[in-house]
């Protein structure tokens, strides 16, 4: 079905879901209606699969991340659910649900590892109109934060565009909304903010009469979000994000200037060393990376960008022997939100130097090579931190910063660049 004309579509954006007057066709005949029929929906990408049990039963032994099992017939005086990793004793979670006999109802398992959660989606919405849509969203992003949903035509500019939906909070069930049915360009961002884009999706289908519930969930790089569209009493369709995020830390001596491409999109353009810049969107995949120091091109083999995932491109050592190195970042959030994440990166421009982080004397990052990050730490925060950067064998450290904001809830670098003997430290507060 060809596109409506954009002002048509923003307007039905607008209408209210229609009341459940028309009654779904019958499902799986035979099916005893003093029975609730349920299935589990795996939205975690931190399971690779989970099972569900009702009662003692078990129901659905192997539902893969991005899928769902079949429906199941569960007795409502025994409603108590247990979600569990595939062939693991331990549960993950239980709750109870609130069966009835002859409804319908989703499990939708969704979160990260080690925290996983569930909603109840009940899959008894009615028809809309031919022609029409229903979508709703969950975001079941914990990495996310909260976030705009937007459906708009495939060129229409995001800038003049109005959310399908505001605000999306991890774990909540939004409303039902009625659009046209057609294709759509699906686009999420960061509440509030039209340029900060965590998800570009072209081609989403609506069909006539669809019930679609739009599922996000958390990219390995914890900032751009996943789609799963599940179809009420149908299949999940499995919409990964293809595009990384990429910034550089043009950590060079001698106040170089770096400018930097992947596949063609600047992510730094006459940035003055020492400086770290803000992460640009990529297309995933292997790319060819333009480099160049004081206006002379650098040699940079072709790198790889996984979907998903955030990078930092470094620039160490000096103008005359630049380094580039790629850097793999992890921007997912602490698990404690009264706590922060805290890592290093050491840039010192010998290349041969390694470094250690401590903050509040206490070990974050140890003997960290050149050109290279430790791994996230979690951390107390503070807003009176010492942060101190070491080398073995120095007489003293290399870097010492006092009363340092190290924010809760938040992802935070120390960077470290510079000659050893006059090293240079950069608080970077990731996000």
């Amino acid at each position: 079905m060809s596109n409506p004309h954009p002002l048509r579509r923003r307007a039905a954006l607008g209408l209210l879901a229609l009341p459940a007057a028309l009654a779904l066709p019958a499902c799986g005949g035979g099916t005893d209606k003093r029975r609730a029929q349920v299935r589990l929906v795996n939205a975690s990408p931190g399971y690779a699969s989970l099972e569900l049990r009702i009662g003692d039963e078990l129901k659905q032994a192997t539902v893969p991340y991005g899928e769902r099992g079949s429906y199941a017939e569960a007795d409502p005086d025994k409603p108590e659910v247990t979600v569990f990793a595939t062939g693991s004793p331990t549960a993950l979670l239980r709750f109870t649900p609130a069966l009835a006999g002859d409804r319908w109802l989703s499990v939708l398992a969704y979160g990260p590892a080690g925290a996983l959660r569930a909603l109840a989606l009940d899959d008894n919405r009615g028809e809309p109109d031919a022609g029409r849509a229903v979508l709703r969203v969950v975001n079941g992003a914990f990495d996310a934060g909260n976030v705009d949903v937007y459906l708009t035509g495939e060129a229409e500019d995001l800038a003049t565009a109005v959310a399908l939906q505001s605000g999306a909070a991890y774990g909540v069930v939004g409303d039902w909304q009625t659009v046209a049915s057609g294709s759509w360009r699906l686009r999420v961002t960061a509440t509030g903010s039209k340029s900060d884009v965590r998800l570009d999706l072209r081609g989403v289908e609506l069909g006539s009469r669809a019930i679609t519930t739009l599922v996000l969930s958390s990219s390995a790089g914890g900032v751009l979000v996943d789609a799963l569209l599940l179809a009420q009493r149908g299949a999940v369709t499995g919409r990964g994000n293809a595009e990384a995020r990429v910034r550089v830390a043009a950590l060079l001596t001698d106040s170089a200037t770096v400018s930097a491409a992947v596949a063609g999109t600047d992510v730094a353009v006459a940035v003055g060393a020492p400086a770290v810049g803000e992460y640009v969107r990529v297309p995933a995949g292997a790319r060819s990376t333009a480099v160049s120091v004081n206006g002379a091109a650098v040699s940079v083999p072709l790198l790889s960008f996984d979907a998903g995932r955030d990078y930092t491109l470094l620039l160490a050592g000096t103008p005359a022997a630049p380094r580039v190195v790629r850097l793999l970042d992890d921007n997912t959030l602490p698990r404690d939100s009264a706590r922060a994440k805290l890592r290093l990166v050491n840039a010192l421009a010998d290349g041969s130097t390694a470094a250690a982080l401590t903050l509040d004397f206490a070990p974050v990052g140890s003997s960290v090579p050149a050109d290279a990050a430790s791994a996230a730490a979690t951390v107390d925060a503070t807003t009176t931190g010492r942060i101190a950067v070491t080398a073995p064998g120095a007489a003293a450290p290399l870097v010492v910063a006092e009363d340092q904001l190290i924010r809760a809830g938040a992802v935070h670098t120390v960077f470290v660049s510079g000659r050893s003997d006059a090293a240079v430290g950069i608080l970077r507060r990731d996000r």
